[in-house]
């Protein structure tokens, strides 16, 4: 393995290299809270639109896990807005950490 010199030009290009790949994992860990958001409100959207019967299935503090797959087959046309844009976060996410070399678990997805 053939060692490079240690010179000032070497560590401003590491010292940018790393300043890089920080804002790269700010912009997933930003992408991910933003997609979060997004989430929420499809369920919020659905859950008092289209999909308002399923109120009564659940007492006041019941978890449940909801999933895009849930929404997708939703005809309001504002949660499918919606759902195309988690899509399209998840996606591009994903995407950079790909592009990046990150793993997941240099970032909380």
């Amino acid at each position: 393995m053939q060692a490079y010199p240690n010179t000032p030009q070497i560590q401003e290009i590491l010292i940018k290299m790393s300043n890089h790949r920080i804002q790269i994992l700010e912009t997933i860990e930003n992408l991910v809270e933003a997609r979060d958001i997004i989430f929420t409100q499809i369920v919020n959207l659905a859950m008092s639109g289209e999909m308002k019967h399923l109120e009564s299935a659940f007492d006041l503090g019941d978890k449940y896990n909801f999933t895009r797959k849930h929404f997708e087959s939703v005809q309001d046309v504002n949660v499918k807005k919606l759902v195309s844009l988690c899509k399209n976060a998840e996606e591009t996410v994903f995407s950079l950490m790909n592009l990046n070399g990150i793993s997941e678990n240099e970032v909380n997805l």
